[in-house]
């Protein structure tokens, strides 16, 4: 069960495609001779690619493989996430949106600075590269092919940084859409495979306990703040927000994300669940050539979606955060040359990061819950400032750093105690994985 000619060559396509989508913005327009252009796409944006953008930024291979994996394990309970959708954008299009796009802000972080002071500034801007930089690209193995794991990484990290520091966020945004609809199409063949295959439907779970792993009041209100953290204050999306061409296709952006559940648990490659999915693909859809090559296609468009995303939102907030306020005599053409640079520099640094993270072994899944950890105290500062107009800088402050210091007390404990039971050896992951594989692929449709 390994690749065949059609199948690469869709990989191929889809590396060379997004490549050249960067090396075009390069080169046409004002080719990413200003700060805003480079940014910010001169604000140019229609409602439409901003929202595929917004959709595909969060929606990482992990997630591809996760969501899956757990609906076919805990049932389909899970697409009752898609009911925060209602509020986790109908709150941000018309609390945060107006706010931030009538500021023409090009980060976040101004505005803690404009509502309290530079320090609180500072510790937002050091908290969301702290948040961004130690996820790392997703160093996900594709075991089923013949591709390996720094395979993988280096040329997703490479092609990556490419088009994002060469074509600026216009390049980020049109190869978003492009990488939207791969994924689109790779995960509507699974889905109408598997749901042949293998269907299953679970019930209406109304279960209040909060230790249950999902029912519809978890899923449904608890995924609102999810919702928020990732489509109100977090400077990946809201810098696609500001760069359309005005406020109402900003506000369309956030309508036009498609109701979905894209998110998923912090699964890893490792767990038996994902490989499953995998497996499930490679054995399924082998028959018909290219279909694999698709699915493989919808992962690595997974991670280039977000891990450009995360590229320039970082060179964005170091260069308008914590350069620019305090160097102010940068020419426009040098400003737009460091921003590049930053970019590139970047993209190196999670790469790096990606390696330390193979090497550390169980150290990836603290690593990754580290987003949700700190998405929640950064959308609490953000609240702070909007709704509570007689709270301070100091309170702010002090509100972080309790809420960052809590968030990783739980999140740490939580990878400490999971971490206690003994893990599976490959050879058993393997032979359960196999099993499982066998089982839901050959016993008759119920």
């Amino acid at each position: 069960m390994k690749f065949g000619v059609a199948d690469y060559t869709i990989f191929v396509m889809l590396l060379v495609l997004s490549a050249g989508i960067g090396l075009y913005y390069a080169l046409t327009g004002g080719k990413q001779r200003t700060v805003q252009e480079f940014l910010l796409a001169n604000r140019s944006m229609s409602f439409l690619p901003v929202a595929l953008s917004l959709l595909a930024t969060f929606q990482s291979a992990v997630a591809i493989l996760g969501v899956p994996a757990e609906i076919y394990r805990y049932g389909t309970v899970y697409w009752f996430l898609g009911c925060s959708y209602f509020l986790g954008l109908l709150i941000p299009a018309h609390i945060f949106i107006p706010v931030f796009y009538r500021l023409r802000l090009t980060s976040t972080y101004e505005y803690l600075e404009l509502r309290f002071n530079k320090v609180v500034r500072v510790c937002g801007t050091a908290t969301f590269i702290f948040q961004m930089v130690s996820t790392g690209p997703p160093s996900f193995f594709i075991a089923v092919t013949n591709l390996n794991l720094w395979g993988s990484v280096l040329t997703i990290g490479l092609v990556c940084t490419l088009y994002t520091a060469l074509g600026g966020l216009k390049a980020v945004i049109w190869t978003d859409v492009f990488q939207t609809l791969i994924m689109f199409a790779g995960q509507v063949a699974v889905i109408v495979v598997g749901t042949v295959k293998e269907g299953k439907v679970s019930g209406f779970d109304l279960n209040p306990d909060p230790y249950e792993r999902y029912t519809f009041w978890t899923l449904a209100f608890g995924g609102v703040f999810m919702m928020l953290s990732l489509y109100g204050v977090n400077q990946a999306q809201v810098q696609r927000y500001l760069s359309s061409r005005t406020e109402r296709q900003a506000v369309l952006s956030c309508y036009a994300v498609p109701d979905r559940a894209c998110l998923s648990p912090p699964l890893l490659p490792s767990d038996p669940a994902v490989q499953m999915v995998l497996y499930f693909v490679m054995d399924v859809l082998q028959e018909v050539p290219g279909l694999p090559g698709l699915f493989v296609a919808c992962l690595f468009s997974g991670s280039l979606s977000t891990i450009s995303s995360a590229f320039n939102s970082l060179a964005t907030v170091t260069m308008e955060d914590l350069i620019r306020p305090y160097v102010t005599s940068i020419p426009e053409e040098r400003a737009t040359f460091y921003s590049k640079l930053m970019a590139l520099g970047y993209g190196l640094l999670c790469l790096g990061m990606a390696y330390i993270s193979s090497m550390m072994g169980p150290v990836l899944p603290a690593a990754i819950s580290i987003f949700g950890m700190v998405g929640g105290p950064l959308l609490g500062l953000f609240c702070l400032g909007m709704f509570f107009p007689w709270a301070n800088s100091v309170g702010a402050v002090v509100g972080l750093v309790a809420g960052l210091a809590m968030a990783f007390w739980v999140g740490i404990g939580n990878f400490v105690v999971n971490q206690s039971t003994v893990p599976p050896t490959a050879a058993n992951l393997t032979t359960t994985v196999t099993t499982t594989l066998l089982t839901s692929t050959t016993s008759p449709p119920r």
